[in-house]
């Protein structure tokens, strides 16, 4: 798990930004409890109605405050008053939460699909298998927790675009609910494939998130 978001210390040191905001709608969300705000400028959020302490009606103007330019951290009012305002300390305590939580929906997701994952990379042609051997070598178990499940996605979609099966890349879409990401790797890996070339060299598909080419 990386921790380095969660103390105080790292958001202390990150850049808040402040934009002026007009709300184009806000509409009720999670049973009522918050509310989804859509802006003029494009920009889409929700926050917990208990939190902001007011309606929000369309044409409200509010200076909406973010870090990392997306998370949001405030909304003042054009009087100066702040709706709500998260603390260093709120998205330490934040940010932990999720990494545990995201650990956990890991663990499960592994636990209930190794068996399945394990006849899925069986069955894919040895060009694109090497591939998933090459992350487990250099990663073990960290890569069959991280992203084998993201990779075995990838490695299909390769081998159909490879085969220039459509059909085939729309089922596993659909069944995968796969992302552009996704499918951007897997096009990348096969025409590389096609061309006669090797495929070592490519990263990982979750590389721009993780900042590892082989989830080691």
């Amino acid at each position: 798990m990386n921790t380095v978001t969660h103390t105080e210390e790292f958001w202390a040191n990150k850049t808040r930004d402040l934009q002026r905001i007009i709300i184009k709608s806000a509409d009720d969300a999670r049973d009522g409890e918050w509310v989804f705000l859509v802006t003029t400028e494009g920009l889409h959020f929700g926050r917990p109605k208990q939190q902001l302490g007011r309606v929000i009606r369309p044409g409200d103007v509010f200076d909406l405050e973010t870090v990392n330019g997306w998370e949001v951290t405030g909304m003042r009012d054009e009087c100066g008053m702040w709706l709500f305002r998260t603390t260093n300390a709120d998205l330490a305590e934040q940010h932990r939460k999720q990494s545990e939580e995201f650990e956990e929906r890991k663990r499960v997701e592994y636990l209930r699909n190794c068996d399945k994952w394990a006849a899925l990379e069986a069955a894919l042609p040895q060009w694109i298998r090497a591939r998933i051997e090459r992350f487990r070598t250099a990663a073990g178990d960290k890569f069959d927790r991280d992203g084998w499940g993201y990779e075995l996605v990838i490695a299909r979609l390769a081998v159909a675009y490879a085969d220039g099966d459509e059909d085939t890349v729309e089922r596993i879409a659909a069944e995968e609910g796969s992302t552009g990401n996704q499918h951007d790797c897997a096009r990348a890996l096969a025409e590389i494939h096609n061309r006669g070339d090797d495929i070592g060299y490519l990263p990982s598909g979750l590389a721009p998130i993780t900042g590892s080419v082989d989830y080691s």
